[in-house]
């Protein structure tokens, strides 16, 4: 027995109750009961329409599929033939068909002219689709948006993944064909400039680096040792199985944000470098690492400014950090020696807050403790106040601690006073950290066992290395510990051939920045040797596979995010000289 209408139409509405229910098992069965022994019902596009969306809701994409392009064959001008449309798309998205997808989305928004919302959300979906896309999905996908706006998007995204898959001849056609496909002007000059990064990619002179350097201003003195570094790494390239034919092209930085980026362009665009070292200067590396990304060049920063990775994939560090030298100092002073109690004494500008910041939030992560700390003008001669305030000295002390600290007087202490004695200093700490150059520690020091804070471990940043710290206060800091990125006394053949070559060049002994340009240059020179490097990119990737390269101040190799990772050394001070800490 057929249905007549009437009973079509009672049970259409009992089945999109079910719909509205989110029973689509129950609906699906009356829907397909009105089609079979309806055909004739007046709204049986409705219906066949709600079946297919049924099926994907229950998970049966492919008989969705089906259902749906039958729908379009027998009704391509009915009014539910944008959300048919969409219906389809998502139908191919749950099988994994991308392109399929963007294909009957992208006809979908076109039965939409007048409607900004769904335009938008449609958009959206084809904009994600676009940025997920694997490159042979693209490739489908950009004949399906041919004269269409999605043509230039598809295009460019296409021309990037090239550029990071290093195929820069697949990344050049891409880049064309965005120009080609669109007469709007922002997306011509976003081809054209794509264009020029990639010819100019493609351009690059074999075997040529780039240098970005402070050698005029105040800055020239660091500036001049680094260069004397990657100079006396030049010379050095009669190694075996090297060639000698690399070419340095030096920027004067002047220590100025504006000249850096000027120097970066120049080489990247007109002298066409394979790679750039430097710049040294906090206020100039983040300006000039985000600029080097941009122009897709590897740059090898020789700073120790935070943050300086995050620029982009292009940016690495050869350079001790404050992280580094603080995990060392920590590590020995809590894991090896079992200190927990620290004191410290830290000037009061950008280096000083930065470095207590870091050390406090690192002992705290390792169990330890800071039980006294204050800073200080860097201007002071006079540490007096500051000294007396971590010892408890500096302010009245109340009734209760005076007859507690009388109270934990021995016997002998007692009888050994023959009259009263100024308040003795309670020292709570077992380690003082000082983050300043060895001029003021040399000052320091003293004054701290003036006023009687003795046996305690003294520590500080790679800023203490200088021999004029033992000159200026010897037997003040005997003992004390702090970190370096480079010791010219370290043992090992490759750093005393290093410091002796440099002494011959330059007469004067190498530091860490000169250590720090000569490892940089070796280790570029010995990835440019290889065959397969080619182009930028390809340094890119060689300085990411870089492991343990020994240099002279440390085996270098780089993390995921280009920084270098070294574990810095630490020094003592031992009667007149500075040695390996252990």
């Amino acid at each position: 027995m057929r249905v007549e209408k009437p009973a079509a139409v009672a049970i259409h509405r009992m089945a999109e109750a079910y719909l509205k229910t989110e029973q689509y098992g129950k609906a699906l069965v009356i829907l397909k009961r009105i089609s079979n022994d309806h055909p004739n019902y007046e709204d049986l596009s409705t219906v066949q329409y709600q079946i297919a969306n049924c099926l994907y809701l229950l998970g049966q994409y492919r008989s969705s599929k089906n259902n749906a392009l039958k729908w379009l064959e027998q009704y391509p001008q009915d009014s539910l033939k944008a959300d048919i449309l969409i219906l389809l798309g998502k139908d191919f998205n749950a099988l994994g068909d991308k392109p399929q997808t963007f294909y009957w989305w992208l006809k979908a928004k076109e039965e939409y002219p007048d409607n900004i919302r769904r335009q938008e959300e449609l958009n959206k979906e084809l904009d994600e689709l676009v940025r997920t896309s694997k490159i042979e999905e693209l490739e489908r996908i950009s004949e399906y948006a041919a004269e269409s706006d999605y043509a230039p998007k598809i295009y460019h995204r296409i021309a990037t993944i090239f550029v990071d898959q290093n195929e820069l001849e697949k990344a050049q056609k891409a880049a064309m064909s965005l120009v080609q496909s669109t007469t709007e002007n922002s997306w011509i000059l976003v081809g054209r400039q794509l264009l020029e990064r990639i010819q100019g990619e493609m351009a690059v002179r074999p075997n040529v680096v780039g240098c970005l350097l402070p050698l005029s201003g105040p800055f020239a003195i660091y500036g001049e040792e680094i260069l004397n570094g990657i100079q006396l790494g030049m010379a050095t390239f009669g190694e075996k199985g090297q060639d000698s034919d690399l070419e340095l092209v030096i920027k004067d930085t002047k220590g100025t944000p504006e000249d850096t980026l000027a120097g970066l362009e120049n080489l990247v665009i007109n002298e066409k470098v394979m790679a750039i070292i430097g710049p040294l200067l906090s206020s100039t590396a983040i300006a000039a690492a985000k600029k080097a990304q941009r122009l897709g060049v590897p740059i090898i920063t020789l700073t120790q400014k935070e943050g300086i990775m995050e620029e982009g994939d292009m940016v690495f560090r050869n350079f001790l950090t404050p992280s580094q030298e603080v995990k060392r100092l920590l590590n020995t002073a809590i894991v090896e020696m079992g200190i927990k109690r620290f004191g410290v004494l830290y000037p009061d500008n950008s280096y000083g807050r930065f470095f207590m910041n870091l050390f406090w939030d690192r002992l705290e992560e390792m169990g330890a403790k800071v039980t006294a700390i204050e800073s200080y003008n860097p201007d002071d001669t006079d540490f007096a106040n500051p000294i007396k305030k971590m010892t408890g000295l500096y302010y009245p002390r109340p009734a209760s601690l005076v007859q507690k600290l009388i109270e934990m007087r021995s016997i002998e202490e007692e009888e050994n006073e023959i009259f009263p004695e100024e308040p003795e200093p309670i020292i709570d700490f077992d380690a003082v950290f000082v983050p300043d150059n060895f001029q003021r520690v040399a000052m320091i020091a003293p004054q701290l066992a003036y006023h009687d804070v003795l046996d305690v471990l003294l520590m500080g940043t790679s800023l203490w290395q200088s021999p004029q710290l033992i000159e200026l206060a010897k037997d003040y800091v005997q003992g004390a510990i702090f970190s370096s990125g480079f010791f010219k006394r370290s043992g090992y053949p490759r750093v005393k051939d290093f410091v002796e070559s440099y002494r011959a060049n330059f007469d004067s002994d190498p530091g860490l920045l000169a250590a720090s340009g000569y490892d940089t240059i070796r280790m570029l020179k010995k990835i440019l040797a290889g065959d397969e490097i080619r182009t930028r990119k390809d340094i890119q990737m060689a300085l990411l596979k870089c492991h343990d390269f020994k240099g002279v101040a440390g085996e270098i190799t780089f993390d995921t995010q280009g920084e270098v990772k070294k574990e810095p050394l630490l020094l003592t001070i031992s009667r007149n000289q500075m040695i390996l800490f252990h």
